[in-house]
């Protein structure tokens, strides 16, 4: 595990407001020299800290404007007696068009999904049609998204 100190997580906090910033804006916004920016990124991204670099986008633009969350509880066993793996079914879930994330939880349920949807219509073939005839899925709940705020 690597050792991150306070420099480290104001460099990391400026790439989470804006991924693309340069090590000299960085710099310019934390007080911190650009050299060591640099090599602080350049550290953080060997050690595994930084994983990637994706851009943050308008779905509405996108024309998948409608955010839902979908909680599922998962079936133990299918109908032959075999047992569900819920990463496997997590994994199967990302394979449905408009499912964006998968996370597999402790509590009252068992996974939970990111949905991005043009229209209630989509929404419904989504769970309707593909989710819940996905073996392993027993129920869902699902959550529209009214407002996503950011970190800045």
């Amino acid at each position: 595990m690597s050792d991150i100190d306070e420099k480290d997580r104001r460099v990391l906090d400026e790439l989470r407001r804006d991924a693309k910033a340069t090590t000299g804006r960085i710099a310019k916004r934390t007080a911190i020299p650009v050299t060591t920016v640099h090599n602080r990124i350049k550290r953080l991204e060997k050690e595994g800290v930084i994983i990637k670099y994706e851009p943050m986008l308008d779905y509405k633009k996108l024309g998948r404007g409608i955010c839902a969350l979908i909680f599922i509880t998962v079936e133990n066993k299918l109908a032959g007696g075999k047992a569900v793996d819920q990463e496997d079914l997590a994994r199967r879930c990302l394979g449905i068009n408009g499912v964006e994330n998968a996370r597999i939880l402790t509590g009252g349920f068992d996974l939970a999904l990111e949905a991005r949807v043009a229209d209630v219509d989509e929404l419904n073939h989504l769970l309707i049609k593909e989710l819940r005839k996905t073996p392993g899925v027993d129920k869902t709940q699902t959550m529209l998204v009214l407002e996503e705020l950011r970190r800045p």
